[in-house]
Order: C-alpha cells, then structure tokens, then sequence
C-alpha cells in the first residue's frame, strides 16, 4: 500500500522543529529513524498531511556517561544505545532489551527514543528504562522540560508530549553499585516485532536482602508500567522461593491486560507471573556476582 501524500520539512536544529510542528498543529508528524511512523502511515492508521525529518540535525545521535549517568540523544538507534559499552557495563538491564528489538534492521534505523515517543503498550526498552528510572527531557515553544519515564507515558500510542513539543534525550541516573538487572520477554513467535509480554527487574541487594527493587511491565496494561505491589513485597526480605512467589503474585495484580488475537488476559497474565519469578531470579543472581 502506497504512502498518503505529505509536505516534507528538514530543520537544522530542535527549536526549528519545534516551529515546524506549531505552523503544523493539526497534521505535522516527527520523522527520525522511520520503523514505526512509516508502518503507521503504510496502513492508514495515522495521516499527516507534514513530515519533520529530524535527520538533518546534528550531533542528536549521541551514547554517552557523565558522572550523573546516561544520556541518550533523540537520534541514537537501538544499536548503537546496545553496542555502547557504558551501556553493557551499567546498564544490561537495558541492553538485554535492546537485544531483543524487532530485526537487526529495525535496530539499525529505528532510534530508541522514537520507540518510546510512540508509546506502544509492549515495547521492549520501556520497562527496563521504566526499572532504572528514566526521564524524557523535552523541548518546545515554552521552554525544556523533564518528565520522568513513569509519568510520560499515558496509554497505549499516547503520551505526555504537547504540541510543538519535541524529545532532545533520555537521561538514565547511574544505578547503585552492586545491583543486579535483569529483563526476560516473552514473544510467543518468532515473527513478532513486540512481546507479548515482558518484564524488567531492577534490585539493590544488602547482607542477603533486598533494599531497593524496582519491577516493571510491558504488554500488561494500556502503557508500560511499574509494578509498584511486585516491589513491595520484595523490599526488606530475602528472596526465598516464597517471597518471590508473593512478588510474582502481586506482579499479576498489579497487571491489567486486554486479550487480543495473541493471546487472552488471563495467559498474558499467567505470563506476567511466570516472567516476572524468573527475572527476579536473575536479577538476584546478577546482584550476587
């Protein structure tokens, strides 16, 4: 299926794009890497009459560490977010979810925050950015602004984004030292682009119990989410087989998932369960090392 005609704008820098997208409010649509957009466009679920390439901006493809932690540029593809060594030694909660992206293909073109601009419910970086905390840093007609991951995301294809409003980076804070990551999906074929459901875990561990943790869901509710009853249950106790039975069962209440033709929400979530045990188990192990 062909393309729906469209007016094509190449700005130089950020602010550009921002006035780009207000001279377009009603049809003007953000270009980067192009692996969700064009698809959207191909099969007529979004119709913008403008595209605003950001591809002519320089210096947006960046991966790189400061003392604070990552940063992230609105040009990075998944590839290079998963070759970054900073990444790999910090972050391989975040790496493993990168690993997992759709097709070689689709990690050499699609960037990373595209992926998260779209909001789609199951996304693969969204629950392991959601467990090391993230935050968006945004820019538009009124300034920059920073939302965190948790807060950013609002439904399935929804976000907190504005008119005019562009994402410059992704800020990921430094995790604490020694803690452990783990991220596990669950695709149910081959050919899917998306999990159908995943988990990502993220746990400080002090003298055989755990002190922080952070557990998040990707195809388990309308956007990707914490699973803020998973985390209390594990918080203050050593991961025995019981405690982490009760996380992986609050994990499931904590869970709201729709049924479609991939499966029903009662076995997305039986998953959610069954992946979010495993994760923590990982994790534990990471932690220990």
């Amino acid at each position: 299926m062909a393309l729906p005609k469209f007016d094509y704008i190449a700005p130089r820098s950020l602010q550009e794009a921002c006035a780009a997208l207000e001279a377009h409010p009603d049809g003007g649509k953000l270009l980067a890497g192009g692996q969700s957009i064009v698809r959207m466009m191909k099969y007529r679920v979004i119709e913008p009459t403008c595209l605003i390439d950001l591809k002519s901006i320089p210096g947006l493809d960046y991966v790189r560490m400061d003392d604070w932690g990552l940063h992230i540029g609105a040009l990075a593809t998944h590839t290079q977010v998963l070759e970054s060594q900073a990444v790999q030694r910090e972050y391989p909660v975040l790496a493993d979810a990168e690993r997992e992206v759709s097709a070689s293909a689709v990690r050499n073109w699609g960037t990373l925050v595209g992926n998260l601009c779209v909001g789609h419910a199951a996304s693969d970086p969204a629950p392991a950015l959601l467990a090391l905390e993230a935050r968006m840093s945004i820019i538009g007609p009124s300034g920059t602004r920073t939302v965190p991951l948790d807060q950013f995301f609002k439904g399935h294809l929804w976000t907190d984004l504005q008119a005019a409003e562009v994402v410059s980076e992704i800020q990921v804070p430094k995790p604490p030292r020694g803690c452990g990551m783990a991220y596990l999906a669950h695709t149910g074929r081959a050919a899917m682009e998306t999990p159908l459901v995943s988990a990502a875990v993220v746990l400080v561990m002090e003298r055989g119990r755990c002190v922080n943790a952070r557990i998040a869901l990707a195809g388990s509710a309308e956007t990707a989410i914490r699973a803020l009853g998973a985390e209390r249950a594990l918080l203050g106790m050593s991961l025995d087989e019981a405690t982490v039975a009760a996380a992986a069962s609050a994990a499931q209440e904590d869970a709201s998932p729709d049924s479609d033709v991939f499966g029903s929400a009662e076995y997305r979530r039986r998953l959610v369960g069954v992946y979010v045990r495993d994760a923590i188990k990982l994790a534990a192990q990471r932690a220990a090392v």
